[in-house]
């Protein structure tokens, strides 16, 4: 799977690139820098494309970290060079195998080749994901279960059965999208896909599918009890009813925050056909466990702190505070994904982050955030971790609150005895691909997991799986 076209490349990943195809034509390869103070950060080398995986084959593609928890634990996905994808866990500095493409799947059926972007790690080291099973079809995730791993027994186990399992609300689970979110209880937040959800004609949705499939989030505590967040008929604050939602996570107070749309406004898909993913352009918006009350955070059309207008907003990260962090797009009407900031509500009041054109620390201005919703965290101390592309061509990687950003690394830092830091993107997409890749989890130490491009001077880019810890 190395050196090869586009579409053969990591499936996870090509979920989410179909949404930014588009994008990325439009905005072109940046340049390439090579010059960057270093940080104050220390860096380990978790893992290397080439490594061998635990259950045979090696390392290919990419890594896309998606959480490190307080003990330094990291949970990931990558491509494999046997074939499709696997989830893998770094435990005490040991690589465990979670799932991976072709094993049979608890539940029933066989794990597909990719899994739905998004495996969260709480601190005791369970994990919660999303994988597509056998056959893959069409819509993507309309054949896909969510699984719980235990770090207790190590074993996995389903959330709920495609096409079993039934949905509170009615119909039947029939598969999941973006993303799986689980708290240190083990609760698990998920985005399902449930017959009989599409509630009108049009998009989001598949008219003439007889299923009616909508997407709605729940959760599921230890005991396996599903309840509804929210699904397409719901209430919205402010008036109508939601026909999307997705994104969803869950704080230990059992606390969600979601994406979502509403029926009636405008429904941005990107372009892409409802038959290949059930999908509308989302707002954000906070579900209170205390009261069951839902706050609208960020809304499409809106205004935007420090200006400019919300064309979406997406992947809410809610902490133990009730803050939530989350990306908003301000592109003007008709585009999308050319200008993108990151935010943070909190205390009722949402502040900007970084926006675009804002100077960032170690040079250059943020020209935009990542489209990836798993580039950013939010901490239980108010820290943003995020990764943008700079005006220069450069990436950089930063963490921020209520202050300035503070740089943890970026194009051209110096990782001693390792290499030097090309880019935020696996070694194949450096030149060519306008966002930084999937990374930027943190924990309650301030480490941050990620993957770069790195030149070791042996001619040949690695691809790195890293994490960075604050220096004492």
């Amino acid at each position: 799977m190395r050196a090869v076209p586009f579409p053969a490349r990591s499936l996870s990943f090509r979920l989410a690139a179909v949404l930014l195809l588009v994008a990325a034509a439009l905005l072109g390869a940046p340049p390439r820098q090579t010059a960057a103070r270093p940080a104050g950060y220390t860096f380990d080398v978790l893992a290397a494309l080439g490594d061998p995986v635990p259950g045979g084959g090696d390392f290919v593609f990419d890594f896309e970290p998606y959480a490190i928890n307080a003990r330094g634990d990291v949970a990931f996905g990558a491509d494999l060079s046997t074939g499709g994808e696997g989830i893998f866990l770094l435990r005490k500095g040991q690589l465990m195998e979670v799932a991976r493409f072709g094993q049979p799947a608890p539940g029933g059926g066989v794990f597909g080749p990719f899994f739905i972007p998004g495996v969260p790690l709480n601190d005791p080291g369970d994990m919660a994901f999303t994988f597509v099973l056998e056959p893959f079809v069409i819509p993507i995730g309309s054949h896909a279960g969510v699984y719980r791993f235990s770090h207790v027994t190590g074993a996995v186990t389903p959330v709920f059965v495609p096409g079993v399992t039934p949905a509170p609300g009615g119909g039947v689970f029939h598969g999941a999208t973006t993303h799986a979110s689980i708290n240190n209880r083990g609760d698990i937040a998920f985005a399902g896909l449930v017959s009989g959800a599409d509630i009108a004609p049009g998009p989001p949705g598949i008219d003439g599918d007889l299923r009616f499939l909508g997407a709605g989030c729940f959760t599921a505590d230890r005991r396996g009890q599903i309840a509804n967040v929210v699904r397409p008929g719901d209430p919205a604050p402010g008036g109508g009813v939601f026909d999307f939602a997705e994104n969803p996570w869950i704080n230990d107070a059992g606390d969600v925050a979601f994406g979502a749309h509403v029926a009636g406004e405008e429904v941005i898909d990107f372009g892409v056909p409802q038959a290949a993913l059930i999908f509308a352009a989302e707002s954000i918006y906070l579900k209170k466990a205390a009261t069951g009350e839902i706050l609208s955070i960020a809304h499409q059309g809106q205004p935007a702190p420090g200006g400019g207008i919300y064309r979406f907003a997406f992947g809410p990260v809610v902490n133990n505070r009730g803050q939530v962090a989350f990306v908003g797009d301000l592109t003007p009407s008709p585009g999308f994904g050319e200008d993108l900031g990151v935010f943070l509500f909190s205390g009722g009041v949402t502040v900007p982050v970084a926006r675009p054109g804002d100077p960032m620390p170690g040079g250059g201005n943020l020209l935009r955030a990542s489209f990836f919703a798993s580039t950013y965290h939010l901490n239980n101390a108010g820290e943003v971790s995020f990764s943008g592309r700079l005006q220069d061509g450069s990436d950089g990687l930063y963490v921020g609150s209520h202050g300035s950003p503070k740089l943890v690394a970026r194009t051209g830092t110096v990782i001693p005895g390792v290499g030097t830091i090309v880019a935020l993107l696996p070694p194949d997409l450096v030149g060519t691909f306008p966002y930084t890749y999937i990374g930027g989890a943190s924990n309650e130490r301030g480490q941050i997991v990620f993957t770069a491009a790195v030149d070791d001077g042996s001619g040949t880019l690695q691809g790195l799986l890293l994490t960075a810890t604050p220096a004492p």
